[in-house]
């Protein structure tokens, strides 16, 4: 069953949610009317409370619904969605780590109910403070499909302030002007909906990317991103099996891949101009002159890999055997630091046959090697 889910981020005035709903499912001047078969909202607790005051308790949604002969939409407590730290509701988003917060809900929202491919999703930005319809804008370009859309609801000037108004009514109904004694025919109220294009970049992402996949929080995603545009340290402790990237947390790595990437490290740091990957297909199908390239490579990657796991002599360095390793050490990489970052740190060459050498300055390597009395620090 196709599922049409209208989301809103909202502050103190829950009108936002009549009016966009109006403006997408009533108003006679939209020719292409929407109506949701479920509304979520996004609010502090504050919030919530005039939500659930207003629209439900005051009985205003229900009043809507029959002034349009709409019914079907769902929208109750549980739909209502309150930002939280550590199980208890924010009443305000009033600091940084408040605002962080209201981000990474939003993101896994707006993720969560793309996951459906039977499900279109419409965002509408107008509500809540300016940082959640950034959030709710930034995050629908991340994960938005070509079925999804998004809005902003303006209305009439002289209702924008008028109190009680919550939609432009089918029949007479008074509601105050701002700041006036006044009264306005809520009949003659005007909604307009603004439609908002924006860039989709959900198929631009790999599945690997961190904002794809479950556990990883929008503001950790959006750390490892900065962090890939700074200057950038890689320190090997290969005695532990782990690194670390601009002195962050310790990113374990499996025998062979870390191997690699210390071959690599360690070709960088000496002075080398790279590893040239090697070329034909599995020992015996080779050239002699290939064989002895692949027995070369063989050799030098061993020396760092017997360290770790002692004398394997089934390891043999070919084209499928260096093309494998460096590709899985490329999936880890980008598993636990993010695509962006782990670019930076990944072996890379400046054009076919041309060796493959490891992107950071030498000065910014330090490896940590207690296997052999080789301790390399510069920095």
């Amino acid at each position: 069953m196709q599922k049409n889910i209208l989301f809103l981020v909202t502050g103190m005035t829950p009108q936002i949610i009549t009016e966009t709903l109006y403006a997408l499912a009533v108003d006679s001047e939209n020719s292409d009317k929407w109506v949701p078969t479920e509304i979520h909202v996004l609010t502090t607790a504050k919030g919530k409370i005039q939500i659930r005051s207003r629209l439900f308790n005051d009985g205003i949604f229900e009043q809507f619904l029959k002034d349009f002969h709409l019914s079907n939409i769902r929208f109750d407590d549980s739909t209502v969605h309150v930002i939280s730290y550590q199980g208890k509701e924010l009443e305000d988003l009033k600091t940084l780590d408040d605002n962080e917060l209201a981000a990474n809900e939003t993101c896994r929202l707006i993720k969560l109910f793309t996951e459906d491919d039977n499900s279109k999703l419409h965002v509408s930005i107008a509500g809540g403070r300016k940082t959640m319809g950034f959030y709710a804008g930034y995050a629908l370009s991340l994960y938005g499909r070509a079925q999804d859309s998004m809005s902003h609801v303006l209305v009439s000037e002289e209702f924008e302030f008028a109190s009680n108004f919550y939609y432009p009514t089918p029949y007479e109904h008074y509601v105050g002007k701002y700041n006036s004694q006044e009264r306005l025919n809520a009949q003659h109220a005007k909604v307009f909906l603004a439609n908002i294009p924006f860039v989709r970049l959900r198929h631009a992402l790999p599945d690997t990317h961190p904002l794809k996949m479950d556990g990883y929080q929008f503001s950790d995603v959006v750390e490892q991103i900065n962090q890939s545009n700074q200057n950038l340290s890689l320190e090997i402790d290969f005695t532990h099996k782990y690194i670390r990237v601009n002195r962050g947390e310790q990113v374990n790595i499996p025998p062979r891949e870390l191997a690699m990437l210390m071959w690599f490290a360690d070709n960088k740091v000496k002075g080398k101009s790279g590893i040239k990957a090697p070329t034909g297909k599995a020992k015996g199908e080779n050239s002699a002159a290939e064989n002895q390239i692949i027995e070369e490579l063989t050799a030098d990657y061993l020396k760092h890999y017997d360290d770790l796991k002692g004398s394997e002599t089934s390891i043999v360095v070919n084209k499928e055997f260096f093309d494998s390793t460096k590709s899985k050490l490329k999936k880890h990489l980008e598993k636990k630091l993010g695509v962006e970052l782990a670019a930076r740190i990944l072996p890379k060459q400046n054009g076919r046959s041309m060796p493959f050498y490891l992107p950071i300055e030498s000065e910014y390597i330090t490896i940590k090697d207690n296997f052999k009395d080789r301790l390399v620090s510069i920095q």
